[in-house]
């Protein structure tokens, strides 16, 4: 177990501040040491996978811990109640890392939350493409954003003919200069008073998604999610053949494990979080 741990303050999105501050009070009241801006803890805290503006510097830190093998603990923005609830993983923040979310189910633990799985209904009949930030470790495999977008519309193509929408990341540009005729782009809208959430419906037939959020959102919402074997939503996923089947898998045991990936700034000060990682420290 972790004796001392580092955390890098000036390194963190600007909404991160109670997060951080829960996170910390809780290792501090069991006994672990934090040590600021410090490259030889037995582990490190960092807020994110994202390697843009505040938290580019976090790369070198997680590059540097995971490279002699102690383990980073990642925070980020939750997707069951963005804003609300927040992620906290080891290593990494996709399906690649460890929540320990996978054992010791609280099977109520759905309910405390007040989220609860939505049935398909007929809306818009569009396959949404969802892209991601270029620069998050989340991506680094996919190479230029861009051609996986229109790697995506041809897969689409090979098995529906239903209208495509695209989603950009809000803040990373996709160069789409060349689209078909029957897609479109979809900008994503700020949603007012937020710090940074937009506007995302689930009404849709399909979302493609590689592993982030909407990937998370489309499965709790009954849309067919199509996402990568890293994506969190990927226990209840559909390959894209099968985009024209009905969706119809038990998503329950998922809806309860997807509940312990995230918790609230309560449960972040009270630990709930730390015995569910902590094998993996």
């Amino acid at each position: 177990m972790i004796k001392n741990i580092a955390y890098f303050p000036s390194q963190c999105a600007q909404n991160s501040g109670p997060v951080i501050s829960a996170v910390l009070d809780f290792l501090q009241a069991r006994g672990i040491q934090t040590q600021e801006n410090s490259l030889s803890s037995d582990a490190a805290v960092i807020w994110s996978v994202l390697w843009s503006g505040r938290m580019a510097a976090n790369r070198a830190v997680y590059e540097h811990y995971r490279a002699h093998g102690r383990p980073v603990i990642v925070l980020e923005i939750g997707a069951l109640y963005r804003g609300q609830t927040w992620k906290v993983a080891v290593n990494h923040i996709t399906r690649d890392g460890y929540y320990g979310h996978e054992q010791d189910l609280d099977w109520h633990r759905p309910r405390r939350l007040n989220i609860s799985l939505a049935h398909k209904f007929d809306g818009d009949p569009a396959v949404v493409i969802a892209a991601q930030h270029s620069r998050s470790l989340q991506t680094q495999a996919l190479g230029d954003m861009t051609d996986w977008v229109m790697q995506q519309i041809q897969q689409v193509r090979a098995h529906t003919d239903r209208p495509i929408k695209i989603r950009p990341h809000p803040r990373s540009r996709l160069e789409l200069t060349r689209l078909p005729t029957d897609v479109i782009i979809e900008q994503p809208r700020a949603v007012p008073n937020t710090y940074d959430s937009f506007d995302m419906r689930f009404d849709y037939h399909a979302v493609i998604n590689h592993n982030s959020g909407p990937g998370i959102q489309a499965a709790l919402a009954g849309c067919r999610p199509i996402v990568d074997a890293s994506s969190l939503a990927a226990p209840v996923g559909i390959s894209i053949g099968d985009i024209e089947k009905p969706y119809d898998l038990d998503r329950s045991r998922w809806l309860v494990e997807i509940c312990h990936t995230e918790y609230t700034l309560d449960e972040l000060r009270l630990g709930t979080w730390f015995s569910r990682i902590a094998q993996a420290l």
